[in-house]
């Protein structure tokens, strides 16, 4: 689809307005980090720094100039209980990310849970959102990092408005460790609706031969957790390195770096990932402790 530049003849910055699905943007990150062979998480602040640059570069204009004024992230969340009672140090993984979030000044918004567990209400309190923010002019263009045909009446409220819209989507499929087919397409309809369609998973598999700018505004979109963490004031030097060994049902085993022997975990050992995108040969550290039984994992993150 052919992109129409906005008009800048009284412009001399672009506002941008950038509004997160969360439980999308979540889904995205972990697919990176625990299945592609990038086997990193996406950053927030990479994100940015390519959204720049396309905007920039759809019109004319030097990504120093597009000011991002407005960054909303809108996810449902589990309540204190609800989250101890899942385990996986799922309240410290919440807090890690959310610090992320807070360092490049995205305002989160968070509905509960229902009681299955799923999200309510949050795709629509987005639009609600986005469409004020849009009507009351406080930016130039919206982004939209969604892929849900949800999305699609605001999409079309945003363009009868005359506000451009970038979207951003991922397509990919995986089969995860039980052998379940998962994966996710952006909507083609939510993509025929924007100015600005771009399929980032396509992006991300040619970004090795990205040149000029377009490099330059890639080189910061994936950073290992270790590397997050640490710059999060939370890393430590007691953490040691190995790989998986084995997952079985609710546990696993360790092989430690330089070691011959496997050390067992249990799946509320995992701080940052879920025990299902756990699988044999990946990469993690760990705190090593005592159980019941010798030497265990107490703590393990992916790296």
């Amino acid at each position: 689809m052919a992109s129409t530049p906005i008009p800048l003849a009284t412009k001399r910055l672009l506002r941008v307005g950038i509004f997160y699905d969360g439980n999308y943007l979540d889904m995205v990150r972990k697919y990176y980090m625990h299945q592609h062979k990038k086997n990193a998480w996406i950053s927030v602040r990479g994100l940015h720094d390519y959204i720049r640059y396309k905007i920039a570069l759809e019109n004319d204009l030097n990504p120093k100039d597009c000011h991002l004024v407005e960054l909303h992230y809108f996810r449902g969340r589990f309540s204190a209980q609800q989250s101890v009672e899942k385990g996986l140090d799922m309240l410290y993984r919440e807090r890690v990310f959310e610090d992320i979030l807070m360092k490049e000044n995205v305002t989160t918004h968070y509905l509960p849970m229902n009681f299955a567990g799923k999200e309510k209400g949050i795709d629509v309190w987005l639009a609600l959102e986005a469409y004020e923010m849009a009507a009351e002019k406080r930016f130039d263009v919206a982004v939209l990092i969604a892929g849900d045909s949800d999305y699609i009446p605001l999409a079309r409220k945003l363009k009868a408005l005359g506000m451009p819209v970038l979207a951003l989507g991922w397509s990919f499929a995986y089969e995860d460790a039980t052998g379940e087919q998962k994966g996710t397409r952006p909507s083609q309809l939510l993509f025929n609706e924007v100015a600005y369609p771009v399929m980032m998973s396509d992006v991300i598999d040619r970004m090795d031969n990205a040149q000029g700018d377009e490099r330059e505004a890639l080189n910061s979109l994936f950073q290992r957790q270790k590397n997050v963490i640490q710059s999060l004031g939370a890393g430590g030097d007691d953490w040691k390195t190995g790989t998986i060994a084995s997952v079985l049902n609710g546990y696993g085993f360790i092989r430690p770096e330089g070691a011959k022997e496997n050390l067992f975990f249990y799946c509320s050992a995992l701080i940052d990932a879920d025990f299902d995108d756990v699988y044999k040969g990946m990469e993690v550290s760990f705190q090593e402790g005592i159980g019941q039984k010798g030497p265990v994992a107490e703590k393990v993150r992916t790296t």
